[in-house]
Protein backbone atom coordinates (compact mmCIF):
# COMPACT_ATOMS: atom_id res chain seq x y z
CA UNK A 1 0.00 0.00 0.00
CA UNK A 2 1.14 3.60 -0.54
CA UNK A 3 1.86 5.79 1.84
CA UNK A 4 -0.13 8.15 1.21
CA UNK A 5 -3.70 8.03 0.68
CA UNK A 6 -6.55 10.38 0.30
CA UNK A 7 -10.11 9.55 1.57
CA UNK A 8 -12.51 10.77 -0.73
CA UNK A 9 -16.27 11.85 -0.17
CA UNK A 10 -18.97 9.89 -1.70
CA UNK A 11 -21.40 11.94 -4.36
CA UNK A 12 -25.08 12.50 -3.28
CA UNK A 13 -27.63 14.64 -4.92
CA UNK A 14 -29.50 17.05 -3.78
CA UNK A 15 -32.18 14.37 -2.61
CA UNK A 16 -29.32 12.75 -0.51
CA UNK A 17 -29.54 10.12 -3.66
CA UNK A 18 -26.40 8.32 -3.95
CA UNK A 19 -24.33 9.61 -7.33
CA UNK A 20 -21.78 6.70 -8.69
CA UNK A 21 -20.85 8.88 -11.37
CA UNK A 22 -19.41 11.91 -9.36
CA UNK A 23 -16.54 9.00 -8.36
CA UNK A 24 -14.86 9.67 -11.72
CA UNK A 25 -14.29 13.84 -11.73
CA UNK A 26 -13.00 13.76 -8.32
CA UNK A 27 -10.36 10.88 -8.58
CA UNK A 28 -9.43 12.41 -12.40
CA UNK A 29 -8.96 15.74 -10.16
CA UNK A 30 -7.02 14.39 -7.46
CA UNK A 31 -4.74 12.10 -10.12
CA UNK A 32 -4.23 15.35 -11.90
CA UNK A 33 -2.53 16.81 -8.87
CA UNK A 34 -0.21 13.86 -7.82
CA UNK A 35 -2.37 11.25 -5.57
CA UNK A 36 -1.73 7.66 -6.47
CA UNK A 37 -3.99 6.30 -3.74
CA UNK A 38 -8.14 7.26 -2.67
CA UNK A 39 -10.04 5.24 0.20
CA UNK A 40 -13.67 5.32 -1.08
CA UNK A 41 -16.63 4.37 1.41
CA UNK A 42 -14.28 5.59 4.58
CA UNK A 43 -15.14 7.68 7.38
CA UNK A 44 -15.22 10.60 4.97
CA UNK A 45 -17.30 8.77 2.14
CA UNK A 46 -20.37 8.87 5.06
CA UNK A 47 -19.98 4.51 5.07
CA UNK A 48 -22.43 4.55 8.31
CA UNK A 49 -25.32 6.62 6.36
CA UNK A 50 -25.51 3.97 3.16
CA UNK A 51 -26.96 0.68 2.93
CA UNK A 52 -25.24 -1.93 2.35
CA UNK A 53 -26.80 -2.36 -1.21
CA UNK A 54 -25.58 1.36 -1.57
CA UNK A 55 -21.67 0.43 -0.91
CA UNK A 56 -22.49 -2.96 -2.91
CA UNK A 57 -23.36 -0.66 -6.20
CA UNK A 58 -20.30 1.79 -5.75
CA UNK A 59 -18.35 -1.48 -5.79
CA UNK A 60 -19.87 -1.98 -9.13
CA UNK A 61 -19.61 1.22 -10.43
CA UNK A 62 -15.82 1.07 -9.99
CA UNK A 63 -16.03 -2.66 -11.25
CA UNK A 64 -17.32 -1.21 -14.45
CA UNK A 65 -14.83 1.95 -15.17
CA UNK A 66 -11.16 2.23 -15.85
CA UNK A 67 -9.11 3.91 -13.40
CA UNK A 68 -5.68 2.81 -14.24
CA UNK A 69 -2.72 4.14 -12.52
CA UNK A 70 -4.18 4.73 -8.82
CA UNK A 71 -4.65 2.78 -5.68
CA UNK A 72 -8.01 1.97 -4.76
CA UNK A 73 -9.16 1.29 -1.12
CA UNK A 74 -12.56 0.45 0.05
CA UNK A 75 -14.14 0.77 3.34
CA UNK A 76 -15.28 -1.56 5.12
CA UNK A 77 -17.07 -1.40 8.59
CA UNK A 78 -20.42 -2.46 9.89
CA UNK A 79 -21.84 -3.49 12.95
CA UNK A 80 -23.40 -6.87 11.53
CA UNK A 81 -20.41 -9.45 10.47
CA UNK A 82 -22.71 -10.43 7.79
CA UNK A 83 -22.82 -7.06 6.43
CA UNK A 84 -19.08 -7.27 6.38
CA UNK A 85 -18.99 -10.57 4.81
CA UNK A 86 -21.03 -9.67 2.30
CA UNK A 87 -18.99 -6.81 1.08
CA UNK A 88 -15.38 -8.40 1.75
CA UNK A 89 -16.89 -11.52 -0.69
CA UNK A 90 -17.94 -8.96 -3.38
CA UNK A 91 -14.46 -6.79 -2.74
CA UNK A 92 -12.71 -10.02 -3.60
CA UNK A 93 -13.13 -10.27 -7.24
CA UNK A 94 -13.26 -6.09 -8.20
CA UNK A 95 -11.18 -3.71 -9.07
CA UNK A 96 -9.84 -2.66 -5.82
CA UNK A 97 -6.67 -2.88 -4.72
CA UNK A 98 -7.24 -3.63 -0.78
CA UNK A 99 -9.76 -2.97 2.15
CA UNK A 100 -9.85 -0.73 5.19
CA UNK A 101 -11.02 -2.73 7.73
CA UNK A 102 -12.54 -0.48 10.52
CA UNK A 103 -14.19 -2.10 13.70
CA UNK A 104 -17.88 -2.28 14.72
CA UNK A 105 -18.76 1.41 15.63
CA UNK A 106 -21.31 1.67 19.01
CA UNK A 107 -21.36 -1.74 20.22
CA UNK A 108 -18.21 -1.48 21.75
CA UNK A 109 -17.03 -5.33 20.93
CA UNK A 110 -14.63 -7.13 23.30
CA UNK A 111 -10.99 -7.72 22.22
CA UNK A 112 -12.09 -11.42 21.52
CA UNK A 113 -15.07 -10.33 19.80
CA UNK A 114 -13.12 -7.96 17.65
CA UNK A 115 -9.82 -10.32 17.10
CA UNK A 116 -12.68 -12.73 15.75
CA UNK A 117 -15.17 -10.10 13.24
CA UNK A 118 -11.25 -9.27 11.62
CA UNK A 119 -10.09 -12.66 11.43
CA UNK A 120 -13.40 -13.81 10.07
CA UNK A 121 -13.18 -11.35 7.53
CA UNK A 122 -9.57 -11.94 6.92
CA UNK A 123 -11.07 -15.51 5.60
CA UNK A 124 -12.35 -14.54 2.78
CA UNK A 125 -10.05 -11.97 1.17
CA UNK A 126 -6.69 -12.49 -0.80
CA UNK A 127 -6.33 -8.64 -0.71
CA UNK A 128 -3.92 -6.68 0.99
CA UNK A 129 -5.83 -5.36 4.48
CA UNK A 130 -5.30 -1.94 6.33
CA UNK A 131 -6.92 -2.30 9.66
CA UNK A 132 -8.98 1.06 11.04
CA UNK A 133 -8.53 1.52 14.59
CA UNK A 134 -10.75 5.30 15.38
CA UNK A 135 -11.48 4.77 19.03
CA UNK A 136 -13.00 8.47 19.06
CA UNK A 137 -15.30 8.03 16.76
CA UNK A 138 -16.33 3.82 17.42
CA UNK A 139 -15.98 3.41 21.44
CA UNK A 140 -13.75 0.45 20.73
CA UNK A 141 -9.80 0.54 21.13
CA UNK A 142 -7.16 -1.95 19.50
CA UNK A 143 -5.08 -3.32 22.26
CA UNK A 144 -1.21 -3.74 21.27
CA UNK A 145 -2.03 -7.31 22.37
CA UNK A 146 -5.05 -8.49 20.07
CA UNK A 147 -2.59 -6.38 17.18
CA UNK A 148 -0.09 -8.25 18.01
CA UNK A 149 -1.63 -11.39 17.40
CA UNK A 150 -3.42 -10.42 14.28
CA UNK A 151 0.00 -9.31 12.91
CA UNK A 152 1.60 -12.95 13.75
CA UNK A 153 -1.52 -14.88 12.08
CA UNK A 154 -2.17 -12.94 9.28
CA UNK A 155 0.53 -11.55 7.14
CA UNK A 156 -1.99 -9.60 4.42
CA UNK A 157 -2.36 -7.20 7.50
CA UNK A 158 -0.10 -4.31 5.70
CA UNK A 159 -1.14 -1.71 7.04
CA UNK A 160 -3.01 0.19 10.26
CA UNK A 161 -4.74 3.41 10.22
CA UNK A 162 -4.64 4.09 14.07
CA UNK A 163 -6.82 7.15 15.79
CA UNK A 164 -5.60 6.34 19.15
CA UNK A 165 -2.29 5.92 20.96
CA UNK A 166 0.47 4.99 18.47
CA UNK A 167 3.17 5.31 21.19
CA UNK A 168 1.74 1.92 22.46
CA UNK A 169 2.89 -0.25 19.36
CA UNK A 170 6.19 1.45 19.37
CA UNK A 171 7.71 -2.04 20.55
CA UNK A 172 6.24 -3.99 17.92
CA UNK A 173 8.66 -6.25 15.31
CA UNK A 174 6.56 -4.63 12.23
CA UNK A 175 7.14 -6.22 9.22
CA UNK A 176 9.15 -4.85 5.73
CA UNK A 177 6.83 -2.54 4.20
CA UNK A 178 4.33 -2.09 7.24
CA UNK A 179 2.58 1.33 7.23
CA UNK A 180 1.49 2.59 9.87
CA UNK A 181 -1.07 5.51 8.59
CA UNK A 182 -1.29 8.76 10.90
CA UNK A 183 -5.54 8.87 10.51
CA UNK A 184 -6.04 12.48 9.17
CA UNK A 185 -4.30 15.71 8.75
CA UNK A 186 -4.42 17.38 12.46
CA UNK A 187 -1.43 17.00 14.58
CA UNK A 188 -0.06 15.33 11.80
CA UNK A 189 3.72 16.65 12.71
CA UNK A 190 3.05 14.53 16.27
CA UNK A 191 1.37 11.69 14.56
CA UNK A 192 4.83 11.13 12.86
CA UNK A 193 6.57 11.43 15.86
CA UNK A 194 4.75 8.83 17.41
CA UNK A 195 5.39 6.03 15.15
CA UNK A 196 3.71 6.87 11.76
CA UNK A 197 5.34 6.74 8.17
CA UNK A 198 1.88 7.25 6.17
CA UNK A 199 -0.71 9.28 5.97
CA UNK A 200 -4.40 9.05 5.51
CA UNK A 201 -5.65 12.71 4.68
CA UNK A 202 -8.75 14.15 4.50
CA UNK A 203 -7.62 18.00 3.75
CA UNK A 204 -5.95 15.91 1.00
CA UNK A 205 -8.89 16.46 -0.91
CA UNK A 206 -8.46 20.86 -0.65
CA UNK A 207 -4.80 20.67 -0.54
CA UNK A 208 -3.43 17.33 -2.62
CA UNK A 209 0.17 18.01 -3.17
CA UNK A 210 0.62 20.31 -0.10
CA UNK A 211 -0.58 17.44 1.87
CA UNK A 212 1.33 14.84 0.31
CA UNK A 213 4.33 17.01 0.49
CA UNK A 214 4.24 17.18 4.15
CA UNK A 215 4.21 13.63 4.86
CA UNK A 216 7.33 13.19 3.24
CA UNK A 217 9.05 16.52 4.67
CA UNK A 218 7.86 15.10 8.24
CA UNK A 219 9.22 11.48 7.33
CA UNK A 220 12.45 13.13 6.45
CA UNK A 221 12.44 14.93 9.78
CA UNK A 222 12.74 18.18 8.54
CA UNK A 223 9.09 19.49 9.43
CA UNK A 224 10.34 22.78 8.22
CA UNK A 225 7.33 24.26 6.50
CA UNK A 226 5.13 22.38 9.01
CA UNK A 227 3.61 26.07 10.00
CA UNK A 228 2.63 26.66 6.64
CA UNK A 229 0.65 22.92 6.41
CA UNK A 230 -0.83 23.57 9.47
CA UNK A 231 -2.52 26.64 8.76
CA UNK A 232 -4.44 25.25 5.54
CA UNK A 233 -5.33 22.29 7.68
CA UNK A 234 -6.85 24.60 10.51
CA UNK A 235 -8.59 26.84 7.71
CA UNK A 236 -10.02 23.79 6.17
CA UNK A 237 -11.10 22.36 9.40
CA UNK A 238 -12.83 25.58 10.60
CA UNK A 239 -16.29 23.93 9.83
CA UNK A 240 -17.35 20.33 9.63
CA UNK A 241 -14.75 18.42 7.39
CA UNK A 242 -17.13 16.41 5.02
CA UNK A 243 -19.13 19.93 4.99
CA UNK A 244 -15.62 21.85 3.60
CA UNK A 245 -14.66 19.48 1.40
CA UNK A 246 -17.86 18.93 -0.85
CA UNK A 247 -17.83 22.28 -0.59
CA UNK A 248 -14.31 22.93 -2.28
CA UNK A 249 -15.43 20.42 -5.08
CA UNK A 250 -18.79 21.68 -5.99
CA UNK A 251 -17.16 25.55 -6.19
CA UNK A 252 -14.53 23.43 -9.05
CA UNK A 253 -17.93 22.24 -11.07
CA UNK A 254 -16.93 18.75 -9.54
CA UNK A 255 -20.57 17.48 -8.33
CA UNK A 256 -19.81 16.28 -4.66
CA UNK A 257 -23.26 16.50 -3.97
CA UNK A 258 -24.87 17.25 -0.15
CA UNK A 259 -23.98 15.86 3.34
CA UNK A 260 -26.67 13.31 4.27
CA UNK A 261 -28.53 15.11 7.32
CA UNK A 262 -27.89 15.93 9.84
CA UNK A 263 -24.30 17.19 8.30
Amino acid sequence: MKEFNVAIPTPFSKGEQLNVGGFRPIITHLKENGVESVVISGTTGEQHSMSIEERMQIIDYFNEQDFTEIELIFGVATTRLKDAQRLVKKLEGSVFDGLLLGFPPYIKPTQAQAVHYVEELLSLTSKDVILYNNPPRTGFDLSTESFRELLRRHPKVVGMKDGGDKRRHSDIDFPEDFVMYAAGDMEADQQIKDGCNGLSSMVGNIYPKEMKDMLQDLCQNKGSRYEEYKRLIDEAADRPLIEVIKGHYNSLGIEAGVCRSPL
